[in-house]
């Protein structure tokens, strides 16, 4: 789910090398740039006064969101967190190291999250619900607003890890896809990571947390007793951290704007339908879901899904697999091309028709 930066990007990110973003009182002005960057996306995800911090991408986000709700639930004697089996497994290893029991609720026949087997796990121990919008598998988006509306009745942080979709779904009406209510438009989300280093097209790392209210971020804030200023106070899991990509994320957003890019992931979009006509054409295999966003996932009809993996893999293809469902993974990204698409395409027909390929 990488793709190569932005020319710009990567300029601005190699002249900044030297910056510490955890050093807000010495880097003034690269904690002003932060500060915009922050705005910027809550801008797209329909949140005018954001609290938020920029991260190392999907999986220290999603650790400070589900911070923010054990905090926020401190009497909670034996605390649990409602995920999805969709959910991104960073949402697992941010319970483990938070001491948070996962409660996995089951997901629809289009591999959504299921609101009623959601509202069905909420106890007294429910500090906090997650929902993914363009999950790792398949690019599904969660009925957030379903969902959003059972967190508000119940009280319930809840946090959407929008990693990837963030800087896809915004821009999905525009091009004449569905339309989807996935962010702060939706009352009930409290929370939202976004990751500018995959669709964003800004450099590794580059991932933000955003919070809906101010206390929330307070209850992630730590006080730093040698620092100075404004270094005193930090709401990120890492101390020092690297300004450059959070100043190439401010440039490169500055430059494409949602023009550039609502044209980016239509064109990522146009050769997802190039690979989803191809692989529709291919009467031994199939699609897992219609696609939503950039996203692909292949099952086999006749050969075993590793087979396949195994004899691409000799071809010198890097495979990617998912395994609920059992497919191959193929993600859509800026850098591929047409020619990229139906090289990898015309491999996967031989190799899915010859059964005696070995």
């Amino acid at each position: 789910m990488s793709t190569i930066p932005h020319d710009l990007s990567t300029q601005v990110f190699i002249k900044t090398l030297e910056k510490n973003a955890g050093r807000m009182h010495t880097f003034s002005g690269s904690a002003e740039i932060e500060n915009d960057v922050v705005a910027m996306i809550a801008d797209m995800l329909h949140l005018n006064e954001p609290f938020g911090t920029t991260t190392s991408g999907g999986t220290e986000s999603n650790i400070l969101a589900l911070l923010a709700a054990r905090e926020l639930k401190k009497n909670t004697k034996n605390p649990e967190v409602i995920v999805p089996r969709n959910a991104h497994s960073s949402i697992d290893k941010a319970a483990w190291l938070l001491g948070l029991k996962t409660v996995k609720t089951k997901v629809d026949k289009q591999f959504k999250a299921s609101p009623k087997a959601i509202e069905k796990a909420i106890t007294d121990d429910t500090v906090a619900i997650v929902s993914t919008a363009g999950t790792t598998y398949l690019g599904q988006i969660d009925p957030v607003e379903v969902i959003g509306e059972i967190a508000k009745d119940n009280r319930l942080p809840f946090h959407v890890d929008a990693a990837f979709g963030a800087f896809v779904i915004p821009f999905l009406a525009g091009l004449g896809y569905k339309s989807y209510s996935f962010d702060f438009e939706v009352e009930g989300v409290t929370s939202i990571s976004a990751d500018p280093h995959k669709m964003g097209l800004a450099p590794i790392p580059s991932g933000c947390t955003i919070f809906r209210t101010g206390k929330h971020m307070k209850s992630v804030t730590s006080k730093i007793d040698y620092l100075r200023g404004a270094s005193a106070t930090q709401s990120s899991i890492l101390g020092t951290r690297p300004a450059a990509p959070i100043l190439a994320t401010w440039a490169i957003m500055k430059h494409l704007g949602r023009s550039g890019y609502r044209s980016i992931v239509g064109e990522c979009m146009r050769k997802t339908m190039l690979a989803k006509d191809r692989i529709e054409d291919n009467k031994l295999l199939d699609l897992a879901i219609e696609p939503v966003m950039n996203i692909l996932g292949i099952k086999s009809k006749e050969l075993p899904i590793d087979s396949i993996v195994e004899r691409m893999e000799r071809r010198g293809w890097r495979m990617a697999t998912s395994p609920k469902p059992h497919t191959i993974r193929l993600v859509v990204m800026p850098h591929m091309t047409d020619g990229s698409i139906n090289a990898f395409l015309n491999d996967l027909d031989e190799i899915s028709t010859t059964i005696d390929a070995d």
